[in-house]
């Protein structure tokens, strides 16, 4: 899939008179967001100036997703408008990839931000830097109506070598279902949610995996009474409960911008500011508040 920018605000200034012909995936980009160019301002500082800031994301329903208009919404987007705003930076420039393409988009320059509900994991630590989360939530499968297989957990799929279960690439339920037995050759990558749960429909596959919220979504999107949701789980490696919790992500060399943005997103959690935000993609307090008092520093290390 080819990547392209979602524009909200300020694209003709963009194109007109700060764009310069720096190709990644075929997209022209700002020398001034890219670490690459020497250019030792930070981003915080950068983005205050202009005025707008770009922010990429994975049109991953609820979580951060292009309207039919163009506009860059869902529950981390609208969050981050928020948190931004605050920080005196009133405007945002979405940029739409795939999800496994996100941390590196990022470290390539072509956004200064992620906000796309991405989990904060070990992994992840180890190649960009996350605010808190504001949400924590489980995991689901997608199934045929009646779930037929019985899938209900990952180790239901690994027992059951026939079936085959759609994961989204980049994301954890990949690892997740590896790390419980289910075999790679069950396995099927998409680069999109909506695709998993066409996928589904479509009969390439048994299950589909993603958080609670995000199959939720799907099937309803889909309308279909042939398909539905498994009972929300929280999956056990090791012993340990993998408990998802999503954050913003930001370069390594951009600490200053990932604390300032931090401070407010941290205040607003503990004002009980966001559910009102994000309440109409279908988050409840339960989400939000589970997440109160956990820090991206405890998740780094799980």
């Amino acid at each position: 899939m080819t990547s392209k920018s979602i524009t909200i605000t300020r694209r003709d200034f963009l194109r007109r008179s700060s764009l310069a012909a720096v190709g990644v995936a075929g997209i022209a980009v700002a020398p001034s967001l890219l670490t690459a160019c020497g250019n030792t301002e930070s981003s915080l500082s950068r983005a205050r100036e202009q005025g707008f800031i770009r922010v990429g994301f994975a049109n991953e329903a609820p979580y951060g997703y292009a309207t039919a208009a163009g506009e860059v919404t869902g529950e981390a987007p609208e969050v981050a408008r928020i948190v931004l705003s605050r920080l005196g930076i009133d405007e945002l420039d979405g940029v739409v990839t795939t999800f496994s393409s996100l941390i590196p988009g990022l470290q390539a320059g072509r956004f200064d931000m992620i906000a796309a509900g991405m989990f904060i994991t070990p992994d992840r630590c180890d190649a960009i830097l996350f605010s808190d989360p504001d949400y924590c939530i489980p995991q689901a499968f997608g199934v045929e109506a009646g779930n037929p297989l019985n899938l209900l957990s990952y180790e239901d799929v690994a027992a059951n070598p026939d079936a085959t279960l759609g994961v989204l690439g980049g994301a954890v339920e990949e690892e997740y279902a590896l790390d419980l037995g289910v075999s790679e050759d069950q396995l099927v990558t998409f680069d999109q949610a909506a695709s998993m749960a066409e996928g589904l429909q479509a009969g390439r596959v048994n299950a589909f995996a993603l958080t609670s919220l995000s199959v939720r979504t799907q099937i309803e999107r889909l309308d279909d009474p042939g398909l539905e949701i498994t009972p929300a789980f929280v999956p056990v490696i090791e012993g340990e409960e993998q408990v998802g919790c999503g954050g913003y992500g930001f370069r390594e060399d951009d600490e200053e911008f990932r604390d300032a943005f931090n401070e407010v997103l941290v205040e607003m959690k503990d004002n009980d500011e966001i559910v009102p935000i994000v309440e109409e993609f279908g988050f409840t307090a339960d989400e939000i508040d589970s997440a109160k008092g956990r820090t991206a520093a405890e998740l780094c290390e799980a």
